[in-house]
């Protein structure tokens, strides 16, 4: 029988491809005392727990959305809404470079 895991996934059952996880990078366990490194967690929870930290610059309220640093952390599962909206943005100014250059040539 499948106990359930400190990750709210039971063992053995693949985490959702819907659900964005993140992984505290064992090299930064030392930064986020009391987060275990090495497990994957939905991103939502450990944005809670390293904002329960008061891992913040000076104590200061961080965006949500930018509170897991990417040098610590590992990410997995579908992007955020803010970073499918930079790779929109992003091929939006690639399509616009690109007829401008057409324009030009």
């Amino acid at each position: 029988m499948n106990e359930p895991h400190r990750s709210g996934l039971q063992a053995g059952r693949r985490a959702r491809a819907d659900v964005r996880q993140a992984l505290l990078k064992s090299g930064s366990a030392h930064l986020y005392p009391g987060i275990p490194s090495g497990e994957w967690q939905p991103a939502k929870v450990m944005v809670d727990l390293v904002l329960a930290l008061g891992n913040g610059k000076g104590g200061q309220s961080q965006p949500r959305d930018r509170v897991l640093n990417g040098a610590h952390f590992e990410f997995r599962g579908r992007p955020s809404a803010g970073a499918q909206d930079d790779q929109r943005r992003t091929r939006l100014e690639e399509r616009q470079d690109r007829q401008e250059s057409a324009l030009d040539g």
